[in-house]
């Protein structure tokens, strides 16, 4: 581990001790969270040293410095900024920047969301969702699509927000997409799923699904790993087999048919927008509304990470519908959602 992280890890195990124990770090206005309950009405005893450790295997102990250094983008990109709301970087009064850590969650805006429970993301308005709230009010698209966007703007990466409320993407006119209800009214929405409580007595800070029988076990009796069985053919393969390996088959299937009106090229994201290529590497600028309305969507499911789990039934209509918007068919002996 490089000396900066061990640095990091010095000042986050001071701060969580902070925390933990109900004393402000820095901050005398309270705004913290106390330790769990154990059942009895006692305080639970955490292992500060183990709850950190998670922290540190987790993406949220990796700060990224080019956000994080540049207005707006650092009050999501920096624990400190967003704990205090701060959009600009005249504001933040340090030399440097911190990675999500504890004050992120535990005080101020991070402790005003959980208490909330609801929260505004830029493709809806009030969003119930409990303790997540805290999550995605980051974890968003940063702004509306609009499939006759000149720049052809990218989803932000990481934007689980608009795929879990099923309100994302570059809808197709005259479809109306559903929703998997029974995933999107988890108590606590992310948190419910992605913080369990393990072995240790303390929710998991690796924000991973570690245990899917914590997480998924109160509806999917016996569960053994995320990628249950689906219940239809919906990339058309001929074989129903576990849902993420449809939804990663309908991914490559739209990449596929992207290529193809591309003739042969290809796109990527970078600078924040799509950036397409013909089959010889040239940019493309003038690039068809159906082509980026595919290939936006495309990242959007890509970059949720999920494999469609997150809203099943929102995942699987996006792609399909951006595949028959694209092509002008459906996607080829697939069951359509």
């Amino acid at each position: 581990m490089s000396r900066r992280k061990w640095f990091i890890c010095g000042v986050v195990l001071l701060l969580a001790a902070a925390v933990l124990t109900g004393c402000p770090a820095g901050d005398d206005n309270g705004d913290t969270e106390p330790p769990p309950d154990n059942g009895d009405g006692q305080q639970a005893e955490i292992d500060i040293n183990t709850l950190v450790g998670q922290w540190v295997e987790s993406s949220h102990s990796n700060i990224l410095l080019y956000p994080a250094q540049r207005d707006n983008c650092v009050v999501c990109h920096d624990g400190g900024a967003f704990s205090e709301q701060i959009t600009e970087q005249a504001n933040i009064e340090r030399d440097f920047y911190v990675a999500i850590d504890c004050r992120a969650c535990h005080q101020g805006r991070g402790v005003e969301l959980m208490e909330a429970g609801t929260v505004s993301i830029p493709t809806a308005e009030n969003v119930t969702a409990g303790t997540g709230a805290q999550c995605l009010a980051c974890h968003n698209e940063r702004k509306v699509p609009n499939i006759d966007d000149e720049r052809r703007s990218a989803p932000h990466a990481s934007s689980q927000a608009g795929v879990y409320t099923a309100t994302g993407g570059i809808r197709a006119e005259g479809f109306e997409y559903g929703s998997t209800t029974a995933h999107t009214n988890i108590d606590n929405t992310c948190i419910g799923c992605h913080m369990t409580v393990g072995e240790e007595g303390f929710q998991s800070h690796t924000f991973r699904v570690d245990d899917v029988q914590a997480a998924c076990g109160d509806c999917h009796q016996d569960i053994q790993n995320a990628n249950l069985g689906a219940k239809e053919d919906y990339d058309g393969d001929g074989e129903t087999g576990g849902f993420q390996d449809e939804v990663d088959g309908l991914l490559t299937i739209l990449e596929g048919a992207i290529t193809e009106a591309l003739d042969g090229g290809t796109f990527e994201t970078g600078g924040g927008a799509i950036n397409f290529k013909d089959a010889a590497g040239a940019e493309v600028t003038d690039v068809p509304n159906e082509i980026y309305q595919a290939a936006y969507n495309h990242v959007l499911v890509s970059q949720d990470g999920s494999l469609g789990i997150h809203n099943p039934t929102f995942a699987v209509q996006l792609l399909q519908q951006s595949y028959k918007a694209l092509t002008g068919e459906d996607v080829p002996n697939a069951t359509i959602k």
